[in-house]
Order: structure tokens, then sequence, then C-alpha cells
């Protein structure tokens, strides 16, 4: 019973670490916060070079609401194709607080849309920014719609 347990645990470790070498590695330039209207700068490292022609679309979102700002890809920074620096701009009126990347779309050469995507690892950064509080419900009625005379 403990081999087969120790077995499961060593098994359960190595997939772990494997899972996590597949992820992009993302860090920010500078510190981990930006102010809203500001500018980001992401370095990316992919786990694999990107293909030829073939190039991804990075997303951010605040972790409090589903607002996502595109960043597109940035630039190679290797002749590899596997390092990139990204900048890009918050929104000005962004959601202040603690943002992430939401999704990194993979777009194959040729292609328009795509469901495939890169994992990135868990960056986490701060929006400074002006407070404001966001609906999160709504009264609704029908109403009688009057016809014109």
């Amino acid at each position: 019973m403990k081999k087969t347990t120790v077995m499961i645990v060593a098994v359960l470790f190595w997939a772990g670490s494997a899972l996590a070498q597949d992820k992009a590695a993302l860090e920010m330039e500078h510190s981990n916060a930006v102010k809203a209207g500001g500018q980001i700068v992401l370095n990316i490292k992919l786990n694999a070079p990107l293909p030829p022609e073939a190039r991804f679309d990075l997303r951010i979102s605040p972790v409090a609401a589903d607002e996502e700002v595109t960043l597109g890809m940035g630039e190679a920074i290797d002749t590899s194709r596997q390092t990139f620096r990204l900048k890009g701009t918050v929104p000005q009126g962004a959601l202040p607080g603690e943002w992430h990347v939401s999704v990194i779309y993979l777009f194959l050469p040729g292609s328009s849309w795509t469901h495939t995507t890169i994992a990135p690892n868990d960056l986490k950064f701060h929006v400074e920014g002006t407070s404001y509080s966001l609906p999160t419900k709504a009264d609704i009625t029908l109403a009688n719609e009057e016809k014109p005379k």
C-alpha cells in the first residue's frame, strides 16, 4: 500500500512539473503596478518557437470583471521567435485593482480565428486608477409601448 501511494505521489509530481514547463513564462518589465492610461511592458518566453507566419494575441483583464483588453503579440527579441517583448497601453478608464493575462490565442498561418490557446503562467499585476462601482443587478419590467396616432 505504501509503495502504491509513493508511486502515485511521484507520478503526480512529475505530471505537475511537466505541465508547469509547458506554459508561456510572462514577466513585467519593471514593477508590478501600472497606471490606468499608462504603458505596460511584458516579456514573454514561449516553451517552443513560434512557427513562421504564426502569431499570438495576448489579452489582459481585471480579475474582478470580464473586460478583455487586447495587447497583440509584440516583437520577437530573438531569431528563434521564442522570446517576445510586448508594449501596450492600459485603457484610461481601466478598472483599478488586480489584473492578469486572461488568454493568449494562437493563430497558425492563414487562420483568421482560433480556439487554440497558449497557457500563461500566473502573472498578476496591479492597475492604479480611479475607483468606481459596477452595476451587478437590473430590475426589468415589461412595458406597454404606446402606438403613434
